[in-house]
């Protein structure tokens, strides 16, 4: 089980990369804002990439550890991880467009019309005046991306029927390492000046919601061992 005495090399040099990343996004968005928003955070590039390989990574972890336990976990192990799986996915396959530029795809007289960017996905639409990506990607998202970082946490620690039924229903909690070094990304992030700084949190986010996918608090109801691992 991993605690603080005991963090494996992939969370570690995971956590380098987040820190080493976010870090040069503030050099560069402050000493060079043209090479930080069209070539640091440009479409296509390492980072939109990277991004879409860790949301794969956390559907195989998901889908990998269903497929070892699905027979001894009961029904709701599988509900909460085919859905999972199928978030992630989605996610992936809207950050490369489905891969539309990878194989070439003309895009649709629709989404030409309706999508902000022109391109075959969906959380860059326009129903009526609304853009899709701010509101559900923006405000909805964010703020259920703050309570499930601090305050699932906080009630998993001292309600225990909050507990109870987070870990009966299979619902990965966020270790205090997680949502600290979530909050200190926002913060970071937010000091960078106007660009596609947004797309540096999404990295983040995604690398973090990774860690938590592999090394949840509640660990012990996704593996063998019934001992709860130490709350970190």
């Amino acid at each position: 089980m991993s605690t603080v005495q005991n963090i494996d090399w992939l969370e570690i040099t995971l956590t380098l990369v987040l820190a080493i990343t976010a870090m040069l996004g503030v050099y560069w968005g402050f000493t060079d804002p043209d090479f930080f928003t069209n070539r640091y955070m440009m479409e296509d590039g390492v980072i939109e990439y990277t991004t879409v390989v860790l949301l794969l990574a956390a559907c195989l972890v998901t889908g990998t550890r269903w497929l070892r336990y699905r027979r001894q976990r009961p029904f709701r192990f599988t509900l909460i991880s085919l859905l999972v799986v199928m978030f992630f996915f989605f996610i992936a396959g809207e950050e490369i467009s489905w891969g539309q530029r990878i194989l070439g795809l003309e895009t649709t007289d629709y989404f030409k019309e309706h999508n902000d960017q022109e391109e075959l996905n969906l959380h860059n639409l326009v129903v009526g005046d609304v853009k899709i990506n701010k509101l559900f990607f923006g405000v909805i998202l964010t703020t259920a991306i703050l309570v499930y970082m601090i305050i699932i946490p906080l009630l998993y620690h001292k309600v225990e029927y909050v507990r109870n039924q987070l870990d009966r229903w299979y619902i990965p909690v966020p270790r205090l390492r997680h949502s600290v070094g979530y909050m200190v990304l926002l913060l970071t992030i937010t000091v960078i000046p106007p660009g596609k700084k947004w797309e540096l949190l999404e990295f983040g986010s995604v690398l973090i919601f990774f860690l938590i996918l592999w090394s949840p608090l509640n660990e012990y109801r996704f593996g063998d061992s019934e001992i709860k691992s130490k709350p970190f």
